[in-house]
C-alpha cells in the first residue's frame, strides 16, 4: 500500500461573524438525585448576537455517563422569565438552536439545560449565556463599505503600499457615538477600529487568507451599555491574490484497473484546498506523466476523474500538474497529485478502536485503531469533534492516529469521537468506528511548590521568600550553613513519587537540594556573597526549584518556583533595610509603588534623613518570553532596549554604564540639562523606575517595560543600591552624593504577567 501522510491540526471553523465563543463549565445542580460520579457538563456560548439572525451553541461534552433527554427548563432575560420561542435544543444530543426575530428584545439571557445521566436526572442552572444586541439605530453608515485588498501588501509588515481604511459615519447629529468595538470573530483580530471609528487592516499576518470577511461592528450609542448595539456586515473587506497554494487530501490514491475481476472501475479525487481569491477560479491539467487523456478535472472545482472503460494498465503511476487562475493571476502546481493503477484494491474491513479509552489529563497520549484493521489506501477522517477537543489534537490521516501533546488543556470528562475510514471500495459506504475518550484525574498534578516564608508576611501571595539576618560579618558563613529552610508542600495527594533538581539564578550557588524530599541547604563550602571586591554584601540571591511528581514520561508533571534570600548582613553605619516583602511583584504593563521599608541605623528606626537611590549592577534574568538577559551594556539585552529608550527620550546621548534610567535623583538632577525634557516631572516619567525620596517605596513607571515589539516583561531585575544618613533628601547635592554613598540591596523586582492588573 502507499500512502500519503497528511496530519491536520483540528481547528474550529465558524460561520458566525458577529459570535465570541467561550467555553462554560459547571458543576450539577442536582435537583432530584445525586451519584458519586459528579457529572457535569461543558456548554459553549454565544455572547453577542443581533436582531434577525440565526446561530447555534454546539452540543455538550460532559464528565460521567453519557447525556441524554436534553430539554431546555428555563429560560431568564435581566433575571425575569422569558417565555418565547426562539430557543430550542435537540433532546439526543443538547445542540442549541437560536432563532432570533427584529422585534427580540434586548439583554442578557440565560438558559436553564436539564438532561439524564446513568438513569439520574440533573438540571444546570443558568448554563448558557446570550447577549442579545439592538441593532444600531439608522442614519449609521460605513463608508465605504466595500475594500478590496492585496494579500500580499497585508502579509509585508515593511510594506509601504498604505492599506485602505473605511470610517464609520453618522448621518446628521441626531446619534452620536462614544464606543467602537469589531464584533468578536474568529478573524476579527486582524482588524482594528480606533475610537474615532477608523476601521483598518492590520499588517504583517499571513493568517489573514484571500478570501471575503463580513465585519460586523458594536457601537455604544450612549453613555451606559445597555447602548449598545449590533451594526450587522457594516464592511465587506476582499482580500484579493493569485492562486499561491494548492493541495489535495490526499494528494496519492489508487485506481484498480479493469479486469474481470475488478469489472469496469472509475475514479474522483476530493476537492483540493486552494490558497488565493476564488473570482474566476478555473482548473486545469498542465501535464501528465506518462502522458494519457482519461485523466480530468473539473473547471470548476478541481476534483480530478477517471470514467469507466478508460483501459489504465495496473502498474503505472500517473503524476498530475495542475494550472490554476483566477482574477487575479495564475500559477502552476506542479506534481499535485499522484493516481496509483494497481491490479485489486483490498476492500476496508476489521475497523475499530477500543471502546472505551482513559487517559490522565494533562498526559501526552496517541490513540490508534485495533490491530486486525485491512485495507488498501484508506484514508481517515475524524467526523465528529467535541468543542473541548478543538485545538488540543492531531489528527493522522493516513493511520487514524489521534495524538495530545504533553500539557494540553483538556477538562476532564467523556468524549465520544467518531472516525471513518474509506478507499475507493467503499467510498459510498464508509465504516466508521466510535469509541469515548474519557480525561481523568492525573494523580500527579500539583500547581504550586511552597517552602513559606520567615519574613511575617501572608505566605499566600509571598510565599519562598526567606532573610538571612547577620549583624557580625566574622560570623556570617557560619550563620549560612546552619540556616534552616522548611520542607516544601505540593498539595499532592497519596505516594506520588517526586523528584526535586535547583539551579541557581543568582547569589545562590552555594545552595543544595534533596532529591527526594526537595530540603534546601547551604552546603559546608557555602560563603556570604561578595562584591568584585571580596567584601562581603547586603544583598539578595534567588535560585529556581524545579519538582517532577511520577515516573512516566508521558504522564509526570513538572514545577518550577523561584525562591530568593536576603542576605541580610549590616550595612556601613549599622544599617539593615527591610522591605517585607523584600519580593516586589511588579505589574510591568501598569507599574505601581513597593511597600515602605523599615529602616534602622544602629537598632533605632529611622524615618528621616535617610537617602537611598539604585546606584549600579544592574541584571535582567528572564523566566519566560523572549527577552534577552543581560545588563544595560550587554549588546541586545532587553535592559540595553530599556536604556536606549530612556536616553533618546532625554535626547542625550547613551550611556549603558549610568544609573539614571533606574534613579530618581539621576533623572532629576543629572537629567536637568535635558532639553527635549526640561521638567522634573517630564524626566521621571520616561525613568523606568526609581526609588520615591520621601517614603523609600520603589516606583515602577507605567508602559516602560517592554520592548518594541509591546511585550512586557516576564522576570526577575537586580540592582545596587547607595544610601546615606544623617542628610537632607531631595537635593543635588545629597543626589551627587549618592554616588559614592554606602551599597545595599535590600530588594528585588519581580515582573510577571500573572501580575498584569
Amino acid at each position: 500500500m502507499k500512502h500519503a501522510l497528511l496530519k491536520t491540526k483540528s481547528r474550529l471553523i465558524m460561520s458566525l461573524m458577529i459570535v465570541i465563543m467561550s467555553v462554560v463549565y459547571t458543576s450539577c445542580d442536582d435537583t432530584e438525585t445525586t451519584d458519586s460520579t459528579k457529572f457535569t457538563i461543558f456548554y459553549s456560548g454565544m455572547t453577542d448576537i443581533g436582531p434577525s439572525m440565526s446561530g447555534r451553541i454546539s452540543s455538550p461534552t460532559y464528565k460521567g455517563n453519557t447525556p441524554s433527554d436534553f430539554a431546555i427548563t428555563k429560560v431568564t432575560l435581566k433575571g425575569e422569565a422569558y417565555s418565547g420561542d426562539c430557543f430550542t435544543i435537540d433532546p439526543n444530543d443538547g445542540f442549541i438552536s437560536i432563532n432570533s426575530t427584529k422585534d427580540m428584545q434586548v439583554g442578557l439571557y440565560k438558559l436553564s439545560i436539564s438532561c439524564i445521566s446513568g438513569g439520574n436526572y440533573y438540571e444546570f442552572k443558568d448554563i448558557v449565556e446570550i447577549n442579545f444586541l439592538k441593532a444600531v439605530p439608522d442614519g449609521i453608515t460605513v463608508e465605504p463599505n466595500k475594500l478590496q485588498v492585496k494579500y500580499n501588501d497585508i502579509i509585508d509588515e515593511t510594506s509601504e503600499v498604505e492599506l485602505p481604511t473605511a470610517q464609520v459615519k453618522t448621518d446628521g447629529d441626531h446619534v452620536t457615538i462614544t464606543k467602537y468595538e469589531i464584533a468578536k470573530s474568529d478573524y476579527s483580530k486582524y482588524f482594528d477600529i480606533t475610537k474615532s471609528g477608523k476601521i483598518s487592516i492590520i499588517k504583517g499576518s499571513t493568517a489573514l487568507l484571500p478570501g471575503i470577511y463580513n465585519i460586523s461592528l458594536k457601537l455604544t450609542t450612549g453613555a451606559s451599555s445597555e447602548d449598545e448595539g449590533i451594526f450587522e456586515n457594516a464592511l465587506e473587506i476582499n482580500v484579493t491574490s493569485a492562486p499561491f497554494g494548492l493541495e489535495y487530501t490526499p494528494n496519492e490514491d489508487m485506481l484498480e484497473a479493469e479486469n474481470d475481476k475488478s469489472g469496469k472501475t472509475s475514479f474522483q479525487s476530493n476537492a483540493p484546498a486552494l490558497k488565493g481569491s476564488l473570482e474566476g477560479i478555473e482548473y486545469s491539467i498542465k501535464n501528465i506523466t506518462p502522458t494519457t487523456d482519461k485523466i480530468k478535472i473539473d473547471p470548476t472545482t478541481g476534483v480530478l476523474s477517471v470514467d469507466k472503460d478508460h483501459g489504465l494498465q495496473s502498474g503505472n503511476n500517473y503524476v498530475i500538474s495542475i494550472h490554476v487562475k483566477n482574477n487575479f493571476g495564475e500559477e502552476d502546481f506542479n506534481n499535485a497529485f499522484t493516481l496509483q493503477v494497481v491490479e485489486y484494491i483490498e476492500p476496508i474491513s476489521g475497523f475499530e478502536y477500543e471502546t472505551s479509552i482513559d487517559k490522565y489529563q494533562y498526559s501526552k497520549f496517541t490513540i490508534s485503531p485495533k490491530e486486525g484493521l485491512k485495507g488498501d489506501n484508506i484514508q481517515f477522517s475524524l467526523i465528529n469533534e467535541p468543542d473541548a477537543l478543538k485545538g488540543q489534537i492531531e489528527f493522522d490521516a493516513q493511520t487514524g492516529t489521534i495524538s495530545v501533546e504533553k500539557g494540553n488543556t483538556i477538562p476532564q470528562g467523556n468524549y465520544p469521537l467518531t472516525v471513518r475510514a474509506t478507499n475507493s471500495k467503499n467510498a459510498e459506504n464508509p465504516a466508521d468506528a466510535t469509541f469515548t475518550l474519557n480525561i481523568i484525574e492525573n494523580p500527579n498534578y500539583f500547581t504550586d511548590i511552597r517552602y513559606g516564608n520567615n519574613i511575617d508576611v501572608p505566605e499566600e501571595n509571598n510565599a519562598n521568600q526567606f532573610r538571612i539576618t547577620e549583624d557580625n560579618e566574622a560570623n556570617a558563613d557560619a550563620t549560612l550553613k546552619s540556616f534552616t529552610f522548611p520542607s516544601p508542600q505540593t498539595g499532592l495527594k497519596g505516594n506520588v513519587s517526586v523528584a526535586w533538581s535547583i539551579k541557581n539564578g543568582n547569589n545562590c550557588d552555594n545552595l543544595t537540594i534533596d532529591s527526594n524530599t526537595g530540603k534546601i541547604s547551604f552546603n559546608q563550602e557555602a560563603t556570604w556573597p561578595a562584591d568584585k571586591n571580596g567584601v562581603k554584601a547586603n544583598t539578595i540571591g534567588f535560585c529556581y526549584v524545579t519538582a517532577t511528581a511520577g515516573t512516566d514520561k508521558d504522564s509526570q508533571i513538572s514545577q518550577t518556583t523561584l525562591v530568593f534570600i536576603h542576605y541580610d548582613l549590616k550595612a556601613n553605619n549599622g544599617v539593615h533595610i527591610h522591605y517585607n516583602p523584600f519580593v516586589f511583584q511588579a505589574d510591568p504593563k501598569n507599574g505601581g509603588n513597593s511597600t515602605v521599608p523599615l529602616v534602622t541605623v544602629n537598632g533605632t528606626t529611622t524615618t528621616s534623613n535617610f537617602a537611598l537611590d539604585y546606584r549600579r549592577s544592574f541584571n535582567y534574568y528572564p523566566t519566560e518570553g523572549t527577552l534577552v538577559k543581560g545588563a544595560p551594556g550587554t549588546a541586545g539585552s532587553f535592559l540595553n532596549e530599556l536604556w536606549t529608550t530612556y536616553y533618546k527620550a532625554m535626547d542625550i546621548k547613551l550611556s549603558t554604564g549610568s544609573r539614571n534610567p533606574m534613579s530618581y535623583y539621576g533623572s532629576v538632577y543629572d537629567m536637568s540639562h535635558s532639553k527635549k525634557l526640561p521638567n522634573q516631572s517630564d524626566r521621571l516619567s520616561v525613568a523606568l523606575a526609581y526609588v520615591v525620596p520621601n517614603d523609600l517605596t520603589i516606583h515602577i513607571s507605567p508602559n516602560i517595560w517592554k520592548n518594541s515589539n509591546g511585550e512586557y516583561a516576564n522576570g526577575i531585575m537586580v540592582g545596587e543600591m547607595t544610601f546615606l544618613t544623617n542628610v537632607t533628601v531631595d537635593t543635588t547635592e545629597t543626589g551627587e552624593s549618592l554616588k559614592n554613598g554606602k551599597k545595599i540591596a535590600p530588594i528585588i523586582i519581580w515582573f510577571d504577567k500573572k501580575f498584569i492588573k
